[in-house]
């Protein structure tokens, strides 16, 4: 059965149930999606602290007695005077009735009696909530937890958060034309390259995988390995076998052994092969063997939907409005996503056709940084046209 990309996109995404959510260690939520908003629980700060070492005092006089000192973490003089100061270190809490810090490298300490410059009231002193108040939502619900929000939970304090769990998807390669990198180069064979497309992106993307193994072209090989990994992982993910070819078993073994197929082939090009079936809570997404039809199938379709799985409040990658820069052809009729090299100068995106776009060429994604997306009556574009494209990292 074939879909139109529309009808696959909606299907392969009501697959997905929202998943179950854990609490976890902090220590360890790296890469984890938060399945809850993050409020602070307190003022930041929730003191007057002073910005800079300094002598904290309140403008007014030229002249003031050292009374002590503090510094962040410690105790010191709770009050002072209007003729007082007290030596405070950046980041302490600056005594009640300061108004002011004064640079320490500004001021002159003659046994105890300190010379201030003027200046105003209010310089360097952080006030009670300046950075925010208490309540202020920092993180939303669906946020992946990475190198920008880890750090800022241990700023919060929270030694717990609540996390989406992880659905465990298992991954395989077919065909007895695979070699590995570790293998002597044989003429007519293809190294495996599909495992590494996906090991890259689910590693960027925090998923929770385990790559099977490389099946052979038998239909006993393709049904063992279905029954192992039907047990043990929520997902399922292949590539290879699932075409028209005499050797290409998966559908034949699906019928077999109970999977319900809710679609075969998809209507875009490169990668029409697309399969999605399910059987008993198990869902399996059969890839194209080709890695262009791979990887294109793999960012329209596939990336979007188990990022939903895994929580993501932002599934999608962004589509922009693009100048050409060169010309790339397409037929009209056809959905097809043509490979792009995509930058941006002062605010503005530009792409340009990546050289080739034929399905069995893939060296051209060592550049490739967008997809240009050509609907069924768009066609070619010429250099100046407009274009909608699919951004994966910008240049």
């Amino acid at each position: 059965m074939i879909k139109d990309r529309h009808q696959a996109r909606d299907i392969l995404y009501n697959t997905f149930e929202t998943p179950q959510t854990e609490i976890v260690s902090v220590r360890e939520s790296f890469g984890r999606v938060l399945a809850e908003d993050i409020f602070t629980d307190r003022d930041f700060p929730d003191t007057r602290k002073s910005a800079v070492d300094g002598y904290a005092h309140i403008p007014g006089h030229s002249q003031y007695e050292l009374k002590g000192e503090t510094g962040a973490g410690r105790k010191g003089p709770s009050a002072i005077n209007g003729k007082e100061t007290v030596f405070v270190m950046t980041g302490a809490s600056v005594p009640e009735g300061t108004l002011s810090v004064a640079r320490v490298e500004d001021c002159t300490d003659n046994d105890g009696t300190v010379t201030i410059p003027e200046m105003a009231a209010g310089e360097n002193v952080n006030n009670i909530g300046e950075e925010c108040f208490k309540d202020t939502i920092v993180a939303e619900k669906g946020s992946v937890i990475k190198d920008n929000l880890y750090p800022v939970l241990f700023y919060l304090g929270r030694s717990e958060v609540k996390v989406f769990k992880r659905p465990k998807i298992g991954i395989f390669v077919t065909g007895d034309e695979i070699l590995e990198v570790e293998d002597d180069y044989q003429k007519g064979l293809v190294f495996n390259t599909n495992r590494y497309i996906l090991e890259s992106f689910f590693t960027r993307f925090g998923f929770d995988f385990e790559y099977y193994g490389h099946v052979k072209d038998s239909r006993e090989e393709v049904a063992g390995a279905f029954e192992e990994m039907s047990s043990k992982y929520d997902i399922i993910i292949s590539s290879g076998g699932i075409s028209m070819g005499k050797y290409d078993f998966v559908k034949d073994v699906f019928r077999n052994y109970g999977y319900e197929i809710l679609f075969e082939r998809t209507r875009i090009k490169p990668g029409s092969p697309l399969m999605l079936a399910k059987r008993s809570g198990c869902t399996f997404i059969g890839m194209p063997g080709y890695p262009a039809a791979f990887t294109t199938n793999l960012l329209f379709y596939v990336l979007p939907a188990l990022r939903k799985a895994y929580g993501h409040k932002d599934n999608e990658f962004a589509v922009v409005d693009a100048v050409m820069t060169t010309d790339t052809r397409a037929k009209e009729g056809r959905f097809e996503l043509n490979r792009a090299v995509v930058s941006v100068e002062e605010g503005r995106f530009y792409a340009s056709d990546a050289g080739t776009q034929k399905t069995s060429h893939y060296n051209s994604f060592a550049s490739v940084n967008g997809l240009i997306l050509l609907d069924e009556e768009t066609g070619s574009l010429s250099e100046g046209d407009m274009a909608k494209v699919l951004i994966l990292d910008v240049k």
